[in-house]
């Protein structure tokens, strides 16, 4: 067997592996010096760090590619054990034989010229005692094969007291043929293994996956699960689909009794309202030409805005689909919020302004639209202290500039949720951010915090938050 053959095989298989996981490699090469000595990332962190943003089906595909790679390695080692202990055995089986004869001869008293003419007829070569080197000598009573060259091989025994040590020096040909081909089978046989195993490990990884390929499909079409067949699965894949059949039968039932309390809460508001609205009408009757009738008005104009209140909030918790959308004047409509405003500001050092066109017909839900507006004033009032609040509307939208004190960070990242409020000392429920958040995405519209030098602005934009098309706002006039 040639050496550099050899070497250039190795090489050869080495290159086309970096070829097959050059891109692991890579991040690997990327990765290490920048996170692992750095950040001392522990060995879960890193798999994850190196999986994350590979799909589930990737992953069992390299995993599997990596095994195969890995058992072929264990196997070309232990092949190639296996080969160099059998390949010493042959050589030592014929060897031994000689070594035996040419010491027979040596103790019959043959002379040292005859041993050597023996042993050039077997094909060997003859040594004994000092003409042996010292690295060559065995152990006392021992028999060492030693591999000098490619093809040549030292057979060496030591009587027990290591007085007198014979060697022979052979060259084997034959076996040199033997390994070169026994190494190309087994380069042969690890390639194709290599390529089998790969693509055994893509198509088991898809056989692997396609059942939660399935189970993503049905939950992303909206199909029950309850008699999708993944529910009667044994394995792992079912016992999910199962876990997702209870959940979402508990999230039913949850929104069943939500809708039955909405139902409720429904009646229950809506006819103390209805009551007060009667009683409020006949006292507007009878109090016509008394200095009352300015409350009674304000009194029902205030039923009015509750009660559109109230069917605005429980369609939006139930079925918002049922809102309807039509061509209405927003000018018009947040004037209707100034008697609101100035009950609001009534006794305090504080100014409102309207800036507004004359009309400005937008395409949308009258009841959410003033239920946006409504609120971002009432927001307005409640924490202004002093100054102005201004409400400028255009073509592109409209925004609230107050002069109340600045939000914090921490607040201003929560400030849209349910429940956050601004400052403790002031009243309410923390909800009203939370509706125009609400109602801004049921319009389609967007609405944003700003600071400014005195204090703060909500600008609200329509048609940017990719609404359904019926829901698109239009703008005109």
């Amino acid at each position: 067997m040639r050496i550099p053959s050899l070497l250039t095989r190795l090489f050869g298989f080495l290159a086309t592996l970096a070829a097959l996981y050059s891109g692991w490699l890579s991040r690997l090469l990327r990765f290490f010096p920048g996170r692992v000595l750095k950040e001392r990332l522990p060995a879960r962190d890193l798999w994850h760090r190196l999986t994350a943003r590979y799909s589930l089906r990737t992953r069992l595909a390299l995993t599997m590619a990596g095994l195969a790679v890995a058992s072929c390695l264990v196997f070309g080692l232990c092949s190639y054990v296996t080969y160099e202990m059998t390949l010493s055995h042959i050589v030592r089986w014929h060897m031994e034989p000689i070594l035996r004869l040419l010491i027979q001869e040596r103790q019959a008293g043959k002379s040292p010229e005859k041993l050597h003419e023996l042993a050039q007829s077997l094909r060997v070569s003859w040594f004994d005692d000092e003409t042996i080197p010292e690295e060559l000598r065995p152990a006392p009573g021992t028999q060492e094969l030693t591999r000098i060259d490619t093809d040549i091989y030292a057979f060496v025994s030591a009587d027990k007291t290591r007085e007198h040590v014979h060697a022979v020096v052979g060259r084997v040909k034959d076996l040199d043929d033997i390994e070169e081909v026994m190494l190309t089978v087994a380069l042969a046989c690890g390639c194709v293994s290599l390529v089998a195993a790969l693509l055994l490990s893509c198509w088991l990884s898809k056989r692997l996956v396609t059942p939660l390929v399935r189970l993503t499909g049905t939950i992303h079409s909206g199909e029950t699960l309850e008699s999708s067949p993944l529910c009667r699965r044994k394995d792992e894949v079912g016992e999910l689909s199962r876990a997702f059949v209870a959940r979402e039968r508990s999230l039913r039932d949850f929104l069943n009794r939500e809708q039955l309390f909405t139902g409720d809460v429904s009646h229950e508001l809506r006819t103390p309202l209805t009551v007060l609205q009667g009683a409020t009408e006949i006292l507007e009757t009878r109090l016509a030409d008394t200095p009352l009738k300015p409350v009674v008005s304000r009194m029902q104009r205030t039923l009015d805005g509750m009660t559109d209140t109230v069917h605005t909030m429980l369609v939006l918790a139930r079925r918002p689909e049922q809102l309807h959308y039509h061509a209405f004047d927003l000018s018009a409509l947040i004037r209707r919020e100034e008697d609101f405003v100035a009950t609001m500001l009534r006794n305090r050092p504080i100014t409102f302004a309207l800036e507004l066109p004359d009309t400005c017909m937008i395409h949308g839900n009258p009841d959410l639209s003033a239920l946006v507006v409504h609120n971002l004033l009432d927001n307005a009032c409640r924490y202004t202290q002093e100054g102005r609040i201004v409400l400028h509307l255009d073509r592109d939208g409209f925004a609230v500039t107050d002069t109340a004190p600045p939000i914090d960070e921490e607040v201003r990242a929560r400030m849209f949720e349910r429940g956050v409020r601004g400052m403790s000392a002031t009243p309410g429920s923390g909800l009203g951010l939370s509706l125009v958040q609400r109602g801004c995405e049921r319009l389609g519209w967007t609405v944003r915090h700003e600071t400014w030098a005195q204090g703060n602005r909500f600008v609200v934009r329509f048609g940017q938050g990719e609404p359904e098309e019926k829901d698109q706002p239009r703008l005109s006039g």
